[in-house]
């Protein structure tokens, strides 16, 4: 409070000051004006005399000096408070900020300053992006604790029974907990990617391919989980080359596949890659049902999982399509859903024609 009561009396003491400054250059100049035409202008005694001041010369000049002052009182007034409330505005709302209430905003008003307006809607939005994050960071520890915590339970329940002779150790139990600690890295893994989006860390081994051949690299490196649970993938190819990380791209098209053998009530895939001008695009199509509408904004963020999905597989975590956004945003690109006409699930992946390796 102090130090808005200092700036409050500053800019107060600068416009009476300046104000007496320009009634002083007002009254000198007009003295030496006068003074210069009677003594150097011939005639010029009739245009005044400097030795004949009245009384109503001097209450002029005090009048003017009043009302000067008066005026400059009003309008300093005006103007610090134009610029200080929103500015202590703003300072509360920083002491609130740093003592942890992230709800903390500045009031603006429109009769304020212009630029003081900007600044306090850029802190506001600096505000709301704190909050925003603090409120992800919240979630994201309470989803990874989540997640890890089944996993972690059940080797350590084998792990102690093992201990205690529950369980005897054969290779079923041995090759079930060794599935258990692959389920914890491919976990792990998958957070590092997400956590690293769109940051320098993340890394990609850019090279020329022909997409046709990674593309179908990745239908045959899945080609046993394809035909186990009778998937058809119709493949609508054509060679086309582009610069990309062909481990990255065939990961993408992995989660992707998963998800049709999980989710799809037809077992039917259809893969196609194209070209425009700017970019190149993979589509992948399965049958339906569909991702319902409610889901969409929040498809490709983590640990973001519906209902059903959560109750058919509950295994999962919700991090395989949050990984898709990270690889493709690292290429520069985007993925996005359609949900069809007629309830066909459309993911379409696409990055920059041309990237440089």
């Amino acid at each position: 409070m102090s130090r808005q009561q200092t700036l409050d009396r500053q800019i107060l003491w600068f416009m009476i000051s300046l104000t007496l400054i320009v009634i002083a250059i007002a009254i000198i100049g007009s003295w030496l004006f006068y003074a210069f035409l009677i003594d150097y202008i011939p005639g010029g005694e009739e245009l005044g005399n400097e030795e004949q001041m009245t009384i109503v010369d001097w209450a002029w000049i005090l009048m003017v000096t009043v009302m000067s002052l008066a005026i400059s009182l009003f309008f300093a007034v005006r103007l610090s408070s134009k610029i200080l409330r929103p500015l202590t505005s703003v300072a509360t709302s920083l002491r609130r900020i740093a003592e942890g209430d992230l709800g903390a905003r500045a009031a603006c008003s429109s009769s304020h300053l212009g630029e003081v307006n900007n600044l306090v809607n850029d802190f506001n939005t600096m505000a709301e992006k704190l909050q925003t994050l603090e409120a992800q960071r919240k979630s994201w520890n309470a989803a990874i604790a989540h997640e890890l915590r089944t996993p972690v339970t059940i080797l350590r329940g084998r792990l102690q029974g093992l201990v205690d002779g529950v369980f005897d150790a054969d290779p079923a139990l041995f090759a079930n907990l060794l599935k258990q600690t692959e389920g914890l890295t491919n976990l792990i893994e998958d957070m590092r990617v997400v956590s690293s989006s769109g940051a320098a860390q993340f890394s990609l081994t850019l090279e020329e391919v022909d997409l046709k051949s990674t593309l179908q690299s990745a239908i045959d490196a899945f080609s046993l989980e394809l035909a186990r649970h009778h998937v058809n993938v119709i493949a609508e190819l054509r060679p086309q080359a582009c610069v990309c990380d062909p481990l990255r791209i065939i990961q993408c098209m992995t989660v992707l596949f998963d998800n049709a053998i999980k989710y799809a009530t037809s077992k039917t895939v259809v893969i196609k890659n194209g070209v425009t001008d700017k970019e190149v695009y993979v589509l992948v199509q399965d049958h339906g049902p569909g991702i319902p509408e409610t889901l969409h904004k929040f498809l490709f963020q983590p640990f973001q999982r519906g209902a059903e999905a959560r109750e058919s597989h509950p295994e999962g975590c919700g991090l395989d399509l949050s990984v898709v956004k990270a690889i493709m945003l690292a290429h520069g690109g985007d993925v996005t859903y359609t949900l069809t006409a007629n309830r066909h699930s459309l993911f379409k992946l696409s990055w920059p024609l041309h990237t440089t390796p």
